[in-house]
């Protein structure tokens, strides 16, 4: 998708000041716009329509406010906005100039390789297969269940890596009998591996306690089933491997970097979905790919709650998700697949539904036991890099990690306000693999009747400036409860923890003179902080751009 750029053009003049005025008055799609807005409660958020040209008198009154204005682009193409505003204070501009590198950023999730093979599955779901019948060997495999200790070799990319199984968990869950298969590439595994970090039995046996253990609701896989379904299953594709109740995980050197510093940590290739004949490099398996390195790495001695280790576990959870999202809606419903901003939506977002239950700081890095927004200066988990690049296009990726940021804040928005993990459920079980998917999902709750993308794109960028503040209405959208949120769906309870963007460092990027946004982009404008009196903006823009205050 071709990047939209916004220009934004701010000039200040002299103070002038004007007389009280009546509410504002609704906005216009074209031509122009005159209205009058008193503030008379913190905060108001008032749309100032989409126009070519709009004048704003806004009257604050005595008490200091902050006063901000919201540009989201609706467009597929270019515009500007040119804003004028009668007060003389030159706000000063926020910038990310420095961005502490943490240990996050150093988080990568799919590699190129496998973006390429989901964007094209469409090929792979039609393409006519020499061989339409389940061969023999993949029929016995289904039947001859692998003994612990067993070495078998498995595709990568190109290239291959001789394994051990290592740990066999069987346990029941709500989709009947599951068994999990943890196998170790023989380089990875020992005390004397010839890599820079070995994996152990104690760390495997860890490992599969996190993913499958008798009883439930009390490992991912039972946490991220309730919300989406089963991975696997019966379906008509003579293309695919037969229906299994195995899955594998895979802890291998991923890339064979040889790094415990950061890298790709682990990912779902659905070629492994497909028959030999259909993906030349098919381990022909329902499967997921662990960085055994990076899992190694503790702190000083090792623990499933060391920072790699956990990193591991909450990668497990989104990368679970790809693997159920192929099955259940590229195969069942669609057959095709999703656009990936949202795909990478909801695993994002099952990382952050689920930090609490695997004891993880998650997305909003912090401490899993405090539902609060937690304390200033933070500079962990996704939200600073999203601040330091709040302007990019929502639907747009481009595979950096600002996108995935970017994705995450919004999926957290539509977790705090339509409905939590129903509403993720909702976005990957309807036929749709675009925008529409979310509209369809929204559209469902009781607060989402009659909701347009556009619509989710303002209020998106208004609950983020509006994140400071743990009281508003349930009229406004919001990040911050002040809490953790709790939210009851099928057979489990998610805790949903609070947001406070102004709580990161670096805190949400505005700007006081010229930038750019993108398409289905925000723009964070900020007038002024402790304004007092009357203000006159002018605002010049195209057709497709909304103007909105937000004073607080």
């Amino acid at each position: 998708m071709k990047l939209s750029k916004f220009e934004v053009v701010m000039v200040l003049t002299s103070l002038t000041l004007f007389g009280c005025g009546g509410g504002g008055s609704s906005g216009s799609s074209s031509g122009s716009i005159n209205e009058t807005v008193t503030i008379t409660q913190t905060p108001q958020v008032e749309s100032l329509g989409i126009a070519k040209s709009i004048h704003t008198k806004v009257s604050l009154g005595e008490t200091p406010k902050d006063v901000y204005i919201l540009l989201s682009n609706y467009a597929d193409t270019s515009g500007s906005v040119e804003i004028k505003q009668s007060n003389k204070r030159v706000v000063k501009k926020e910038t990310s100039s420095h961005l502490d590198k943490q240990l996050i950023s150093k988080i990568k999730h799919a590699p190129e390789y496998v973006e390429a093979f989901r964007s094209n599955i469409q090929h792979y779901l039609t393409q006519k297969s020499e061989e339409k019948t389940v061969d023999k060997k993949i029929t016995d495999q289904a039947v001859k269940k692998e003994a612990v200790n067993t070495a078998k070799a498995f595709y990568l990319d190109v290239s291959a890596t001789d394994a051990t199984l290592k740990k066999v968990v069987s346990a029941s869950t709500v989709y009947g009998s599951k068994r999990l298969n943890i196998w170790v590439s023989n380089d990875s595994f020992g005390m004397t591996c010839p890599k820079v970090k070995c994996v152990t039995q104690p760390m495997v046996n860890a490992l599969a306690n996190t993913f499958l253990r008798i009883g439930g609701d009390n490992d991912i896989y039972d946490w991220v089933t309730n919300i989406y379904g089963p991975e696997w299953g019966a379906h008509n594709n003579s293309n695919l491997i037969p229906q299994t109740n195995e899955i594998n995980i895979l802890l291998t050197d991923i890339d064979n970097d040889n790094s415990s510093t950061g890298g790709v940590i682990g990912y779902f290739h659905p070629k492994n979905n497909f028959l030999r004949s259909v993906s030349s490099t098919s381990n022909e398996n329902i499967m997921l790919y662990v960085d055994a390195i990076l899992f190694a790495n503790g702190n000083g001695g090792w623990s499933i709650d060391d920072f790699w280790p956990k990193e591991i576990v909450s990668t497990l959870a989104h990368e679970f998700q790809h693997m159920i999202h192929f099955y259940q809606k590229s195969i069942l419903l669609t057959n095709d697949a999703t656009d990936v901003w949202i795909n990478e939506m909801l695993a994002e977002s099952t990382e952050d539904l689920i930090a609490s239950k695997i004891r993880h700081s998650g997305s909003r890095g912090v401490l899993y036991t405090v539902g609060s927004a937690g304390e200033s200066g933070n500079a962990n988990g996704r939200y600073p890099l999203f601040n330091a690049n709040n302007r990019l296009s929502l639907t747009t990726w481009n595979g950096q990690l600002a996108n995935y940021s970017t994705v995450n804040a919004f999926g957290a928005f539509l977790l705090r306000n339509y409905g939590g993990a129903k509403v993720l459920h909702d976005i990957m079980h309807n036929g749709f693999t675009d925008a529409q998917a979310v509209v369809f999902a929204v559209n469902q709750t009781p607060k989402g009747a009659g909701k347009t993308f556009n619509t989710l794109l303002k209020e998106w960028g208004t609950a983020v400036l509006l994140s400071d503040n743990n009281f508003l209405g349930e009229n406004l959208p919001r990040y911050n409860t002040g809490g953790y949120l709790p939210n009851l769906f099928n057979n489990s309870q998610y805790n949903i923890g609070s947001v406070n963007f102004f709580n990161y460092n670096p805190q949400p990027l505005t700007s006081a003179a010229t930038g750019t946004i993108q398409n289905q982009g925000n723009y964070y404008y900020k007038v002024g902080t402790g304004l007092t009196g009357d203000i006159d903006i002018s605002l010049k823009l195209h057709n497709q751009t909304e103007a909105t205050l937000i004073v607080k």
